[in-house]
């Protein structure tokens, strides 16, 4: 990810923000792991949650009124390292938060059900920036080892 697409996202949070989300501070929240944080549960899954009475609370902020994945209003999201086959493809995907961040498309990571819970606990705009690849392992492509140049001989594609 680049500054020039982080900086893209921010001109994109400012205009979309209302003008009360306006008057307060951007929120910024960096996700950042492994396979876990890719996101591999399907929405398919969502139904399954009703059954619990503990978790329905949280399903029914997780959809709209049509029972589809709700889109938030307060939350964006870029994510580098969840698209493609989930573990070679770096390509970056952004907007507002909604399912399909996850790896691939049709599923969710942590960013979705976090992101809900941030939104309604500091009701100010949010972004999320998540990044995270399924190959990695932590002591040879942290991110760090990225930055400086490193990239292990089993990395698909250098950083």
């Amino acid at each position: 990810m680049t500054s020039r697409s982080i900086a893209t996202l921010l001109v994109g949070v400012a205009q979309a923000t209302t003008a009360t989300a306006a008057d307060k501070p951007l929120k910024v929240c960096i996700l950042a792991g492994q396979s876990n944080m890719q996101g591999h549960a399907s929405v398919t899954t969502f139904d399954s949650m009703a059954d619990d009475p503990k978790m329905a609370p949280l399903l029914k902020q997780m959809r709209d009124k049509d029972g589809k994945p709700r889109v938030s209003d307060k939350v964006w999201i870029t994510s580098v390292g969840c698209q493609g086959d989930a573990y070679s493809d770096l390509t970056e995907k952004k907007g507002k938060l909604t399912a399909g961040f996850g790896a691939p498309d049709n599923k969710i990571g942590p960013e979705f059900t976090f992101g809900i819970t941030m939104e309604k606990i500091l009701d100010e705009p949010i972004l999320i920036i998540k990044t995270s690849w399924g190959w990695a392992s932590h002591p040879h492509s942290s991110l760090e080892a990225f930055r400086c140049g490193f990239s292990p001989p089993y990395s698909p594609r250098r950083v």
